[in-house]
């Protein structure tokens, strides 16, 4: 699949991939690898966060350009359909940046950032983030959902994180350095949501603001390659499930709430898998999918551990 996108990509295509995926200005003055801080022997540690502001789906309307104000006030003008963008996605970052940044002076914390956001760029900057503003606001959620899993084209560790959760920042950090000492390529949560096949397959394998991983993957080449096949009518888009036959995958719409974790499913945990998988299960998960994707990651490398919480 990857062989045709690249065969099949047009010019025109290309530029729409750059204009979604390029950055505009980077800020790199605040961590940039500084080295000298990490243990001897360790790799180069980024955690990677987006910070954009849409509605989830495409069928929905355009949100006027945002300012501070209207982020802030989002709620009392009408604007909100899910979380309130101020409170729920940047307020985390002002109130734990600051000391995640003293605590891991050796990691590099960084944000892909919309470019009708880019007037947070500053501030942002100022707290420790080395900051991107993308080329792209991002159309509804994608391709502003897909960010964040751009520093895995690099030579190291990458936790990625969504902003609301930066309070959970340092246990997520930890987690990826236990998954490379103990050898593995990948830690994740799996979306296990306790459902009933009755009421329809609920499972992913990854969650988008919730892992860790080894990078130096050609993260950009998958991402655009499975957002051509998904545009192309080209992407497998059932799966065989035990006891049901088969079922039609849902969150396939581009660029709709969902799609990256939709790529994670397809694409990136099959390509990470092979490294190793440290998978953490919360003492209260129940799905009837969860062992057959232990019984993956143990085929794809016997290494891989599984651990409770």
């Amino acid at each position: 699949m990857l062989k045709d996108y690249h065969y099949g990509v047009t010019n025109e295509e290309r530029v729409e991939f750059e204009e979604w995926f390029g950055i505009q200005t980077q800020d790199a003055k605040t961590q940039d690898a500084r080295p000298e801080e990490r243990p001897s022997g360790t790799r180069r540690h980024i955690v990677s966060a987006t910070l954009f502001w849409k509605h989830v789906n495409g069928d929905e309307p355009e949100l006027p350009r945002p300012t501070r104000e209207s982020l802030v006030d989002a709620k009392r003008m009408g604007l909100v359909r899910r979380f309130a963008p101020w409170d729920s996605y940047i307020v985390p970052l002002f109130d734990h940046t600051a000391a995640a940044v003293a605590r891991h002076p050796g990691v590099t914390f960084r944000l892909y950032l919309a470019s009708d956001l880019d007037f947070l760029m500053a501030e942002l900057a100022a707290l420790g983030w080395e900051v991107c503003v993308m080329k792209s606001p991002s159309i509804p959620y994608c391709p502003g959902g897909f960010w964040r899993f751009l520093a895995l084209e690099e030579n190291a560790l990458v936790t990625v994180i969504d902003t609301d959760r930066m309070n959970e920042v340092s246990h997520e950090i930890a987690r990826t350095e236990d998954m490379d000492r103990a050898g593995l390529g990948l830690w994740r949560v799996p979306g296990y949501y306790n459902s009933d096949f009755s009421a329809g397959v609920r499972y992913r394998p990854l969650l988008g603001g919730h892992f860790g991983a080894r990078g130096g993957i050609p993260i950009r080449a998958l991402m655009e390659a499975f957002i051509w096949h998904a545009r192309h009518d080209t992407l497998p888009l059932t799966a065989q499930i035990p006891g049901q036959g088969e079922v039609t995958l849902r969150f396939t719409t581009w660029p709709d709430y969902g799609f990256d974790e939709v790529f994670q499913l397809m694409v990136m945990y099959p390509w990470l898998a092979p490294g190793g998988t440290l998978t953490f299960i919360p003492s209260d998960a129940r799905s009837l999918l969860l062992p057959a994707d232990l019984e993956y990651a143990m085929w794809a490398n016997p290494r891989s551990e599984a651990m409770y919480f």
